[in-house]
């Protein structure tokens, strides 16, 4: 008898006990599911494009005048090409615009950088594909990618698992005996490689580090980084040469850096030239 009523009693407390929790869990229940629904918007994904998160870095370097003074430069969101634009994809364009393709390398094949362009090809075919060409302030800030060295291949200390992309190197010297070269390196490639070749950087981009140079949207003035706006700079309003930004397969050394700028007047095209394309992120500011 004893023992059936410290079963009961024990039966009755561990109810109680229940009926407890569960009233304090129904009382804190809705905080917790009103906690888990806030969330990020997500970034709509964009097919062969990659989305760069806006954010603010120090612009330029103090290793040559062209790239100083260095200063503070915001960019908003935006998408950038994984690749640079390729044989076929200027190709399609050529068909449907009803234009003459530019004669490419004789190493040249579909799935390699479209060269041989000028700005305004380029220009007209980032149009075409709903997009625009890279600001330089945006090329930059995605070549760094957020990382505040001044170098993304000449550096071991940056290059991405031990790759200096396809730049001037060993294999270089198997057609020329005489060039300035990144020694004791061998992309296995004389000239440009098909794009995607080499490890992409932190963003997902490939070939920032070489292959080609890219074309840009600014103007070019040697004075402009003096004045240059904080927010979104798209450079000079005029000038006589278009900035170009990157590496290439015939260049290494100083020219490996991130902060290093190049310009060539606009109807310029060389075997060595091409570019990749950006996408506004519509939430963000425009660039126009």
């Amino acid at each position: 008898m004893r023992s059936s009523r410290i079963f009961i009693l024990l039966f009755i407390l561990s109810f109680l006990i229940s009926c407890n929790y569960h009233s304090i869990l129904k009382k804190f229940k809705p905080d917790r599911e009103k906690a888990t629904v806030q969330k990020q918007p997500a970034i709509p994904e964009v097919m062969g494009m990659k989305f760069i998160p806006g954010g603010t870095f120090m612009m330029g370097s103090t290793a040559k005048k062209t790239e100083a003074p260095v200063h503070p430069v915001h960019v908003d969101g935006f998408y950038l090409d994984e690749n640079e634009v390729t044989v076929y994809a200027y190709m399609r364009f050529c068909k449907a615009t009803h234009r003459r393709m530019p004669k490419q390398p004789v190493w040249s094949e579909d799935e390699y950088p479209v060269v041989n362009v000028t700005w305004k090809d380029a220009r007209d075919f980032a149009a075409w594909s709903g997009k625009r060409l890279p600001t330089e302030a945006e090329w930059e800030y995605a070549a760094r990618s957020t990382k505040p060295g001044t170098r993304y291949a000449g550096d071991p200390k940056n290059s991405y698992f031990g790759s200096f992309g396809n730049i001037a190197d060993e294999s270089m010297l198997r057609v020329k005996l005489r060039f300035p070269i990144k020694s004791r390196y061998d992309d296995g490639y004389i000239h440009s490689a098909p794009v995607g070749s080499f490890p992409a950087n932190i963003f997902g981009l490939y070939d920032m580090e070489g292959n080609v140079l890219e074309w840009c949207a600014d103007w070019y003035d040697q004075n402009y980084y003096k004045n240059s706006e904080k927010e979104n700079p798209h450079g000079p309003a005029k000038g006589n040469y278009k900035i170009i930004r990157g590496a290439s397969w015939n260049r290494s050394g100083d020219y490996l850096r991130s902060t290093y700028r190049s310009w060539y007047p606009p109807a310029c095209n060389f075997d060595f030239l091409g570019f990749r394309c950006a996408k506004d992120f519509h939430s963000s500011a425009r660039h126009k």
